[in-house]
């Protein structure tokens, strides 16, 4: 039982517990990385002074290596956020080769997916609830920018529910979003859940290309 009760935490009053590695499901977290981390959706090393250093260790394993900084700022209630990273795709030979196999009518594939990106974030923590807004952008292959706001509620212990809302800033504003359950312990932190994606890629084999949902996971560890 005492092995539970740690990991449901108390239901008593408490301080709002931010992972470790700033991540909620599919957009960051308005805090700054204290500490070195370990996670799937983000690894870090702080620098001092709200500077750190960080990778997705997610997108390294899909062969798209990356190396960003991000700078946080707590003061008081309010939480300010900005970063930047650079991302090279370095399988896109093995894409092309795999899509010239499965579709042989394809004479020409090239895939170019590299890139800066750019984000900042503020949030307002009041108690329990962290309220945030997120704007990012992307020039890959494609240029894109999305908006994206978020509620996070601490109900008990360490364990919080989120809710993620944005658009992509583009022709008909596509909406995405998430939701989902987090855990962020002193340590050990895990988030899981769903996010709407909404999209098409025709090469795909199934359901005419289209991907309207897919699964978001994180699992990080951070060093204390």
């Amino acid at each position: 039982m005492s092995a539970l009760g740690a990991l449901l935490g108390s239901t008593e009053a408490h301080a709002f517990n931010h992972a470790g590695n700033a991540r909620l499901l599919a957009s960051d977290e308005a805090a700054a990385i204290k500490r070195p981390v370990i996670g799937l959706q983000r690894s870090a090393v702080p620098l001092g002074l709200g500077f750190a250093v960080d990778t997705s260790v997610l997108a390294d394993l899909a062969l798209a290596a990356n190396l960003g900084v991000r700078w946080g700022l707590e003061a008081g209630p309010h939480r300010f956020v900005v970063g930047a990273r650079y991302t090279k795709f370095l399988g896109s030979q093995l894409v092309t080769d795999f899509v010239k196999d499965q579709q042989p009518a394809v004479q020409r594939f090239e895939i170019d997916f590299q890139g800066p990106s750019a984000y900042a974030l503020y949030g307002l923590q009041l108690g329990p609830v962290l309220m945030q807004a997120e704007v990012r952008h992307w020039r890959y292959q494609n240029v894109s920018t999305t908006a994206t706001g978020a509620v996070v509620f601490n109900f008990a212990g360490h364990w919080s529910v989120v809710g993620e809302f944005g658009v992509r800033v583009q022709e008909g504003l596509p909406l995405r979003g998430a939701a989902g359950i987090r855990y962020a312990g002193d340590n050990f932190g895990f988030s899981l859940g769903a996010a709407y994606v909404d999209l098409t890629e025709p090469l795909l084999p199934f359901n005419e290309g289209r991907i309207p949902v897919l699964p978001t996971l994180d699992l990080s560890w951070t060093f204390r």
